[in-house]
């Protein structure tokens, strides 16, 4: 119920929205004109312009009658309005919290969003989305509100595609920069990037998979791409991007890598890495005397990649990774992964320290590159990725 949780909503609607959708230019889904002598009103929603954690008062006035009762009568209004405020909601909280979300208030909130970014949002979208909300199951939509990190049901994927499918090219870019975080001085998205010359190499490597060398990519990899391009005005509009990633259907092999100049000095036993037919580590670099380190993790699918492959990437790249036997589900090759650092106050000690800091998805492809932070890892990414051919 707290604005964090909103404004989370409206990255995981935008992150959906991006790939679902494939491109940003629809317009907006006409009113079907009535056959009556006398017009039928439009239908419509209510816009949520309000901010629950900074005026209460205002946001109940403006959220669906039905919600505020479901909400109060679960919670109590004092320990609604504690939570709107920015406490935490307990597990049994979540749920009830869940249930009383309808898709009339998510919809009029993102309508809200949109509305304090541009000004304005057309009636013509505004009766579009209301006209959707009918054929919409109760409760649809409140999936995003729970925050489960499950992949969204077919049903709510079908009902966010339709729902941008009814806005305008402005309004669709009013929710990509929504979608570049809350409490970000530096404007970009959820990676959390820590200067804009790291967000802007993210939008160079949004430029590069558009070329063809990513395929189908997580949602929250499109919308940081997405916001990087926009941020740094780079030369690829975002639409052309996001066509050009969902036409790319490409299946790597490390022989591809080779070809390129890579450098295979293992490959590791992946009967522990669950859906990965094989893994390699070995080295890259334009200069033979500076070349840099690289795990390329190959698994027989884009889906395997994306689902099983980045969940056990997280557990041995950035800031918080333990690489120690005791910490990681796969350990074959643990040691290759390991940096040896004697700066202090590192929680997982002097050879704890991941090798590679960040990774990227490329169709079936988890690449996995040197870098003591995500900008040093990306750089070694596009390097190796731009010459594949």
């Amino acid at each position: 119920m707290n604005n964090r949780g909103f404004v989370m909503l409206v990255g995981m609607l935008l992150a959906i929205v991006l790939v679902s959708c494939g491109s940003a230019t629809t317009e907006p889904t006409a009113v079907p004109p009535t056959s009556t002598v006398a017009p039928t009103p439009l239908p419509q929603i209510a816009i949520i312009t309000a901010n629950p954690e900074s005026d209460f008062d205002a946001f109940v006035s403006q959220i669906p009658t039905a919600d505020y009762d479901c909400l109060a009568g679960g919670l109590g209004e004092d320990r609604l309005k504690e939570l709107a405020a920015g406490e935490e909601p307990v597990e049994s909280e979540q749920l009830a919290l869940s249930n009383c979300f309808s898709n009339e208030l998510v919809a009029g909130f993102i309508a809200g969003q949109i509305q304090e970014t541009l000004g304005e949002i057309s009636g013509s979208s505004l009766a579009c989305v209301a006209s959707l909300l009918d054929d919409i199951p109760t409760g649809t939509l409140s999936e995003l509100m729970i925050g489960t990190g499950e992949p969204q049901s077919e049903g709510t994927q079908i009902a966010l595609q339709g729902f941008v499918e009814c806005l305008t090219p402005a309004e669709l870019g009013a929710l990509t920069s929504l979608g570049q975080g809350e409490g970000s001085d530096s404007g970009h998205g959820s990676m959390g990037y820590s200067s804009r010359q790291e967000g802007c190499m993210v939008g160079e490597l949004g430029e590069l998979f558009a070329e063809g060398y990513g395929g189908e990519l997580s949602r929250e990899v499109v919308q940081d791409f997405a916001v990087a391009i926009d941020v740094c005005q780079l030369k690829l509009p975002v639409d052309e991007m996001l066509s050009k990633i969902a036409d790319t259907e490409r299946s790597y092999k490390i022989a591809d890598l080779e070809l390129a100049g890579f450098k295979t000095s293992k490959s590791y036993d992946v009967r522990d890495l669950n859906g990965a037919s094989s893994v390699h580590y070995g080295f890259y670099g334009a200069d033979p005397y500076g070349r840099l380190e690289y795990e390329a993790r190959f698994y027989f699918s884009h889906e395997a990649a994306r689902e099983v492959g980045v969940e056990f990437a997280d557990e041995a790249t950035g800031a918080n990774a333990s690489l120690y036997a005791d910490d990681q589900r796969w350990t074959e090759g643990l040691s290759d992964r390991r940096r040896c650092d004697s700066g202090g106050g590192h929680s997982v000690g002097r050879c704890g320290f991941p090798k590679y800091f960040d990774y990227v998805v490329a169709g079936n492809m988890v690449l996995m590159c040197q870098g003591k932070n995500t900008l040093e890892s990306l750089e070694a990414c596009t390097d190796l990725l731009k010459v594949i051919e």
